[in-house]
Order: structure tokens, then sequence, then C-alpha cells
């Protein structure tokens, strides 16, 4: 009887459903970020919530950060504001089991709590079209949309090769990208951005800049001779940049009128959105060539 009573035990125990192997990828600081099967997932950073919307996984999110803004879906959400004014208190208190973070938004001393208290973190610091993919690609894995989303991020990619190869062998146009004007602000090699403009056959000015932002002056940009004048903004920013430029005629993007701005949150955000601002820059790179 006992003998019977141990076999049938052990054979409920080989019918009880195995515990799943937690799902495991690196993040951008080279930290191992294990999941078992995430249901509540804080993102707080824009271009990780538009990467979550892209791969599938919105319905897994709770919150976001206070400038998350795309898709409309997502201001149906809870909002947490700036995640830099964020404790670490504060996040635990929605109980997440996955939070994604963006490293040059957030403190890291609040990412190192999170994780001596058991919680999840990825941190993003996507600087290039590849890299945007590789987020895609490692997010959509700990969300468990990694096979229905492969198809949509491998398009993705084709698309940024296909402009490439369009502009490929074309006349190379010097290009200013203009972050802020006060002061005044540019972005150098190592930003998506600049790789946007050379994809197209654009040379960013301040290609040679080792960081991925700088403090330039007006002088520095006359002596480079910028071809095309770019900035992201509304219509409105768009009018205070044509005025800010009139005053130097000498300047060929001012005296071709090649001064454009580039929707809000498109360019600068790497995250899906960065095809539609590639085709933009695009397209004002290539009439300047004309």
């Amino acid at each position: 009887m006992q003998v019977a009573l141990c076999l049938l035990i052990g054979l409920l125990i080989l019918a009880l459903p195995a515990s799943a192997n937690p799902t495991c990828v690196q993040d951008d600081t080279n930290q191992t970020v294990c999941v078992q099967q995430a249901q509540r997932v804080l993102v707080l950073a824009p271009h990780l919530t538009e990467i979550v919307d892209f791969v599938g996984g919105m319905s897994k999110v709770v919150a976001v950060d206070g400038s998350s803004n795309f898709p409309e879906s997502v201001n149906a959400l809870p909002k947490l504001g700036n995640p830099w004014m964020l404790s670490a208190e504060s996040i635990l208190a929605r109980k997440p089991d996955l939070v994604l973070v963006w490293q040059s938004g957030i403190s890291m001393e609040v990412v190192a709590q999170l994780r001596k208290a058991g919680v999840p973190v990825f941190v993003s610091e996507p600087k290039k079209i590849e890299q945007v993919a590789s987020t895609m690609r490692r997010v959509s894995k700990l969300l468990g949309t990694e096979r229905a989303s492969a198809r949509s991020v491998e398009e993705w990619m084709r698309q940024f090769k296909a402009l490439r190869a369009e502009y490929s062998g074309r006349a190379i146009v010097p290009v200013f990208y203009q972050v802020w004007s006060q002061p005044l602000m540019t972005l150098g090699g190592q930003h998506a951005v600049s790789e946007v403009i050379g994809l197209c056959g654009g040379r960013n000015i301040f290609v040679d800049l080792p960081n991925l932002a700088a403090q330039v002056s007006v002088e520095g940009v006359l002596k480079r001779k910028p071809e095309v004048l770019l900035a992201s903004g509304s219509t409105r920013d768009h009018q205070g940049f044509l005025k800010q430029w009139a005053g130097w005629p000498q300047l060929p993007a001012v005296k071709l009128g090649q001064v454009y701005t580039i929707p809000n949150d498109i360019l600068v955000r790497n995250g899906p959105r960065l095809i539609e601002a590639a085709r933009l820059v695009c397209d004002h790179i290539e009439q300047a060539r004309h």
C-alpha cells in the first residue's frame, strides 16, 4: 500500500507542468536580465514605449513615463512623470516584474536599488540604427513576442538598407543638425541622426565630434558651410529656426533655402518611427542636390 502510494505521488509530480526556464538577454550595460513570463511591465522612456508597441507588447504595460505619447493609446495608461524624479520605492509600489529604462534618462543608483530588490531592469542606450533593431529583438524576447514580431523588425531594417542603396553614390551634401538654439547644440558622429544623414548621402558637418551631443559656435557652423540645416520641431519651431539663421545669408543652406524641421520626436527618439524621419531627411537632402 505504501509503495503504491509513493508511486502515485511520483506520477502526479511528473504530470505537473515543469516550471518554464527564465528568458534572459543582455542589456546595453552588459547586464544579464532574466524574466519569467513578464506581465506587469513599466516603461520609463518614450523610445522604449514605442518599441514595446512595435513588437506587440503593450498589453503587458501597466505604466509609462510622463513623456511617452505615442501611440495614442498610451495616453490611457498611468504616467509616472520624469524618470529622474522617481525613487526606487515609487517604482516598486507598482509591483513590476520588468522595468525598461533609458540609461541617459534615469539614475543608475535607482536601477541598482531595483535590481537589489529582485526586479529585472533592462537598460537601453541605442546609438545606431542596428542597435535600435537589436533593442527591438531583445525587448520582444523579454515580452514573449519575439516570434510574432521578428518579420516586422527584419522589414524595418530592410527599409533602411533600401534607402542606403538608393542614395549610394550621389553627391555628398554637408548638413548641420541643430538640437538647441541657445546655447547652440548639435549631435556628433556617434548618434543615430548622424547615421541617418549619412545613409541619405549627406554628411554631418560635426561628424568628427566624439560626444553624442556638443555645444558649437555660429562661427564653427559658418566655417563648415552646410548646404542643409535641419532641426526637430513644430511648425512654430520652424519659423523660429528660419528667423534664427536668416541673419547669415552667406550660409549656403540659407542662400539656397534649404532650412528644414522634422516633426517632433520621430528623429530624436531611437525607436520605430526613425524610418519615417529618415525618409524625410533623405527627401530634404535630395532637394538640396537639385
